[in-house]
């Protein structure tokens, strides 16, 4: 075929002068040599991707400078410079343009105040765990009795009865049992230090809190060190040495489906009663349905939220030093159901003895998700 169509030029070139011939031959050769050498080994598709790749630079695209829209490029690029999915795709060679719409790698839900990132950089969704046993790599597990400062009247377990996932959702669940050292009462307390701690932003928990007179269920944070230890000036500071406490969650049984949101510090010490700066709200349905329990952490501020509706906000004062603001350190976050108590069993009128109604029992504080969105400036 190709010899055919030789003989056919040379016969056509035959009808022109010689000088013409030259030229057409000249000018024919470098056309014919370039197809005879893009033959071999794709070469010319080499040339193609290089001068494509140019016009649709930078082809290196985060996903975060991408989220939700829509971007094109060359669908030569064997593996595609970012992840899609998690997993980088392989894109089939043609000289077409490949349409992909890059998705936001994301935790969880997002939300929309402007001081906080929009999605978060921490999360545990147990809604969507297939696990049956807690995260060590995240979490420590309490075994023993509490520190009894609030002379409470459990005993902290890792067993699966005080300490399982179920219906989507973590369970802490206080049970009337016996127990090592004479404890009556068993539960679970878990905590993040050492592993996750937090300064500023806002933490997103999703739970139910339980009811019933000597429950005392609670989520809160305490500092990861001891930033303020030798610096207190009261003779008194055992119970702040670290630099005070944040309550996202708190409540006691007995005050059904009021929630406090609490902040304490040093200056507890000169409150009579040192019971902390705190506002409460009303969740009529906290013990039945599941709600969104925020905290809202900046510089200046520690604000409480039920389902994105504040409640409380306790501000830094001008010149506040560490005794009424110690908040600009890294804290952990704990979750705990306590039984009975200086605080939970103060219903003694009703269950005289330990205040705790033992007919209430098992009762579990549920966690479905906890997100963390770290504070980003007004």
């Amino acid at each position: 075929m190709i010899f055919k169509s030789f003989l056919k030029l040379k016969d056509r070139l035959k009808e022109h002068r010689y000088d013409e011939r030259q030229l057409i031959f000249l000018f024919s050769m470098p056309i014919v040599a370039f197809f005879i050498w893009g033959s071999y080994n794709d070469n010319l598709y080499r040339i193609y991707n290089s001068v494509h790749s140019s016009i649709s630079s930078p082809l290196v695209v985060s996903s975060t400078q991408a989220q939700g829209k829509s971007i094109y490029l060359p669908s030569s690029q064997s593996v595609l410079p970012f992840s899609l999915d998690n997993k980088s795709k392989p894109v089939k060679k043609d000289h077409s343009l490949t349409k992909i719409v890059i998705k936001p790698v994301v935790l969880g839900p997002s939300q929309t105040d402007a001081s906080f990132t929009t999605y978060p950089s921490w999360s545990q969704d147990f809604a969507s765990s297939n696990s049956s046993k807690i995260d060590s790599k995240v979490w420590n597990v309490n075994i023993g009795p509490a520190d009894n400062s609030n002379s409470e009247a459990e005993y902290y377990t890792n067993n699966s009865t005080n300490l399982h996932f179920s219906d989507g959702a973590l369970d802490l669940e206080a049970t009337q049992q016996s127990e090592p050292d004479g404890y009556s009462y068993g539960s679970a307390r878990i905590d993040t230090q050492n592993k996750q701690s937090f300064l500023y932003g806002r933490i997103d928990i999703t739970a139910k809190v339980p009811i019933g007179a000597g429950i005392w269920p609670a989520a809160w944070l305490l500092p990861d060190n001891s930033k303020y230890e030798n610096l207190s000036p009261s003779s008194d500071s055992s119970r702040y040495v670290n630099g005070g406490e944040i309550d996202l969650i708190e409540e006691v049984g007995f005050l059904p489906n009021i929630e406090y949101g609490i902040v304490h510090s040093e200056s507890d010490l000169t409150n009579p009663n040192g019971v902390g700066e705190f506002s409460t709200v009303s969740v009529p349905n906290g013990s039945t349905n599941y709600n969104l329990y925020s905290l809202l952490w900046t510089p200046t501020t520690i604000t409480f939220e039920v389902n994105n509706i504040p409640f409380y906000t306790y501000a830094k004062t001008p010149g506040a030093n560490f005794t009424t603001w110690p908040f600009d350190q890294p804290f952990y976050l704990i979750l705990n159901l306590a039984i009975g108590g200086s605080w939970g069993g103060e219903d003694k009128s009703q269950f005289p003895g330990n205040g705790i109604d033992n007919s209430a029992l098992p009762s579990s504080f549920d966690i479905q998700s906890i997100y963390y969105y770290p504070y980003i400036g007004s």
